[in-house]
C-alpha cells in the first residue's frame, strides 16, 4: 500500500496516510498538500521539497560548553541556529529563534535538554549539565 505525506507550505510533514491516491488527495486540510512518501523514507526524518519527500539534513549547531556552573551567571551558548527554528526548552516551553543563538543559565543543578526543530533539518536535542559550584 502506498504512503502519502500530508505537509504544510514549509514542507513539514504533519501526518502520513496509507491508501490509494484517490483517497490520499482527500486528506489534506486547509493549506496542506499531499506527496508520495518513498518506500523506506521515515516521515519523521523527511520533509517535502518541490512536491517530493526528501531526507532532512542535520543541524550544524555550535555548543560552546556542555557543562555550566549552576550559579545563575555561567552561560552555555548554542550558536548557528537557523532563523525560524523552534526550540523546546526543558520545561516544555516553545520559542522561535530569530537571532541565531540560544543561551542557557540556571541556578539549579541538573541536566537540561533543549530540542531544536526546523524544516529542512532533523530534530536535534542538546544536553547541558548544570553542576553545583565548588
Amino acid at each position: 500500500m502506498r504512503q502519502w505525506a500530508i505537509y504544510d507550505p514549509q514542507g513539514k510533514i504533519s501526518r502520513v496516510y496509507s491508501g490509494p491516491e484517490s483517497e490520499a488527495l482527500l486528506q489534506p486540510g486547509i493549506g496542506e498538500q499531499v506527496a508520495l512518501l518513498s518506500d523506506g523514507l521515515d516521515d519523521t526524518a523527511a520533509y517535502v521539497l518541490g512536491g517530493q519527500a526528501v531526507p532532512r539534513q542535520p543541524f550544524d549547531l555550535h555548543i560552546d560548553k556542555p557543562q555550566i556552573v549552576a550559579d545563575g551567571n555561567d552561560t552555555a551558548t548554542i550558536s548557528s541556529v537557523p532563523a525560524g527554528t523552534t526550540i523546546i526548552w526543558h520545561d516544555g516551553q516553545e520559542d522561535v529563534v530569530n537571532d541565531g543563538q540560544v543561551q542557557l543559565s540556571t541556578d539549579l543543578p541538573g541536566t537540561y535538554t533543549l530540542t531544536f526543530d526546523a524544516v529542512p533539518f532533523l530534530r536535534q536535542e542538546v544536553t547541558i549539565e548544570a553542576v553545583t559550584a565548588t
